[in-house]
């Protein structure tokens, strides 16, 4: 039996945190009649998140698939059935193997106009022979799995007019009845098509939660949610008006609907959102967002070109460079994973071009979203399915860009460096990537272990596109050509982990700074305090353990408060399952925000991946600047 967070908080405490957890690992009870040697405290409430949480966000980065883009796109057309069966035959035997295991639709969908009863579309088109259902089956057979694109608050013109159908669990409500006359998607720009869902209409609730119950039936893992920033506010920055506006909170309304009807069976990913409030409502309400204006033509320019300056509108930075550094804050464990839209190999101009799209888009978390296809991708292939970069995306990668200070990145381009990034595993090795984003010059790009990093010691150095082993180093550096990049995996010789906060997950307004002295590596995380921001603010921390069992653990902090501060913390499975605590830990007062001290403590970790989570809830008092957590062995 498992007790999650979840079902702990939906008891309103008619269990006790000590009985879910002994409910859910007998061993706890036993362990717990021991008193440990620097017990953390008494138990307190979990942190509240912010985000959607999900096992999806939980486990690092996206996923690994492919997608139709790169037919449809070039064609404007929706793709044709015989050439998506061609191209799924060809990633079961090409790419399955190295983990992209699912295919996705995308756009060109007002060709699916057949519905069932309830309003909800059969197929990718009209001209498909085959249902979702076959093609989901088709998928399995293969050992892959069905990717959808559309969007629950779509409505096709055809289902409303027709009054036979009803929405699901509501038949006394035509589909007709939860439209609003004339509100169609794009009206004015061509489209009467597919109408927008009106959220104040009885039965809208119905439908859009159906639609996403609809697809979880088919074991559809995936759903791409598209032109969410033209249901908010009827705006696009490049066309301008394009529809009605349906308001914030009605916005708001229908992401929460569609998150509530996935759970942990779907995972949502959000397409072309405005990202207002600082990405609040798709932080609470979805697994991923994309960051960047679409892939398009592909090649050089849609990767690093284009717009580079902030505007609040999406997309908010035109290119992923841009994209995932504005974001980076957003993202890690537990947060949002960042998209950065799909690749297709083969329009890039050299090799290192082709390293650098796939090294960015491992070293940030995203999905890797293959959209060549088999009779264009040429020799190109090999970029996807190199094993050592695949094996940094297993391991649940999530990097930041180096940040020189703890400004936001859309009023300050000096902030954080696009070109250098870093990221820990929760084994406690790090990896660094270096990019050339110039167009004409060679350039040296490196990281300093210690200074940037906080390696305490030596540390053996890895270029992971090489394959070779480059012995102990002090830095990862490397002569980068025009367009080029380096990947590095960086190990420790220290046998005793130091997880850094300043690459870690950050939740609920907790920040990276660097304006008091004395810390180790490139900063820390402040805002370790009572915020503004929905939800505690805390650090997640991803730990591999190698037995299960209680740890000493020490905590690198200052407190320059007068009074000790109280923070909570808690490890986790990625699914959410407790596995200690939470508990109160206390950090007695440095007397300045420029002395660092250190918390030493325990903490039970099961063996393998634990999310370690510290942060400010409602019942602790003070704040504290966090440097690193140590795990002894």
């Amino acid at each position: 039996m498992t007790i999650s967070r979840r079902t702990l908080l939906a008891s309103g405490g008619v269990i006790s945190l000590a009985t879910a957890l002994e409910l859910a690992d007998p061993a706890y009870a036993a362990a717990e009649r021991v008193t440990p040697k620097g017990h953390h405290g008494p138990s307190a409430a979990p942190l509240a998140r912010a985000s959607r949480d999900s096992t999806w966000t939980r486990s690092g980065p996206g996923p690994l698939y492919w997608n139709i883009y790169g037919w449809s796109f070039p064609h404007n057309a929706p793709i044709p059935e015989d050439e998506w069966k061609a191209n799924i035959d060809w990633l079961a035997e090409d790419f399955a193997p190295s983990g992209y295991d699912m295919a996705c639709t995308d756009g060109w969908i007002e060709g699916s106009s057949r519905t069932t009863e309830h309003g909800y579309i059969t197929s990718y088109n009209d001209s498909w022979t085959h249902d979702w259902a076959y093609w989901a089956a088709y998928l399995a057979q293969r050992k892959m799995s069905l990717g959808v694109y559309y969007n629950p608050l779509w409505v096709h013109r055809a289902a409303v007019e027709d009054h036979t159908k009803t929405v699901a669990g509501r038949p006394d409500i035509r589909i007709a009845d939860i439209v609003a006359d004339n509100d169609f998607m794009a009206r004015d720009i061509g489209g009467n098509t597919l109408y927008w869902v009106d959220v104040t209409k009885p039965g809208a609730r119905e439908y859009v939660q159906g639609y996403v119950e609809y697809f979880k039936r088919m074991s559809v893992p995936f759903l791409r949610i598209d032109f969410l920033s033209w249901y908010e506010d009827g705006m696009d920055a490049n066309i301008g008006r394009v529809n009605a506006a349906h308001g914030r909170a009605n916005y708001v309304k229908a992401l929460h609907w569609i998150n509530e009807a996935a759970g942990d069976a779907i995972e949502v990913s959000l397409v072309m959102p405005h990202l207002f409030d600082n990405a609040a409502a798709e932080l609470a309400n979805g697994d991923m967002a994309r960051i960047n204006a679409d892939a398009d033509k592909g090649g050089w320019e849609r990767l690093s070109g284009g717009r580079q300056d902030w505007q609040n509108a999406w997309p908010n930075w035109f290119n992923p460079f841009c994209g995932f550094t504005g974001w980076s804050h957003r993202n890690g464990r537990g947060q949002l994973i960042l998209d950065g839209d799909f690749l297709r190999a083969h329009t890039f101009a050299s090799d290192e071009e082709r390293k650098t799209a796939v090294t960015l888009m491992t070293v940030a978390g995203s999905p890797i979203a293959i959209a060549d296809l088999y009779s264009d991708i040429g020799p190109h292939g090999w970029v996807f399915t190199q094993p050592e970069v695949l094996d940094l995306h297993r391991k649940g990668l999530v990097g930041k860009p180096l940040y020189h200070n703890g400004n936001p990145y859309s009023v300050d381009p000096t902030s954080r460096d696009t070109e250098r990034w870093a990221g820990q595993l929760p084994d406690g090795s790090w990896v660094v990537a270096l990019f050339n984003r110039g167009d004409t010059a060679t350039v040296d790009k490196s990281l300093h272990l210690s200074r940037d990093l906080g390696i305490a010691g030596a540390a053996t150095v890895r270029d992971v596109w090489a394959r070779r082993d480059l012995g102990v180093r002090t830095q990862a550096r490397a002569s980068l050509a025009p367009h080029a990049c380096a990947l590095f995996h960086i190990t420790p010789k220290n046998r005793t982990p130091r997880f850094h906060a300043a690459w870690a997950a950050w939740g609920g307004g907790a920040n990276f700074n660097n304006n008091h002295r004395g810390y180790d590596g490139s900063g820390f995380v402040d805002r370790l305090a009572a915020g503004n921001e929905p939800g505690d603010a805390l650090v997640t921390l991803a730990v591999r353990a190698p037995r299960a069992g209680r740890y000493d653990v020490r905590w690198r902090y200052t407190n320059g408060l007068d009074t000790a501060s109280t923070m909570t913390v808690s490890s986790e499975r990625a699914d959410g399952t407790v596995v200690d605590g939470p508990r109160t830990v206390t950090f007695p007062s440095t007397r300045s925000w420029d002395r660092w001290e250190e918390r030493s403590g325990e903490l039970r970790l099961q063996a393998g991946l634990n999310l370690v989570t510290i942060g400010r809830g409602a019942s602790d008092v003070g704040a504290i600047n966090l440097n690193w957590m140590e795990l002894r062995h």
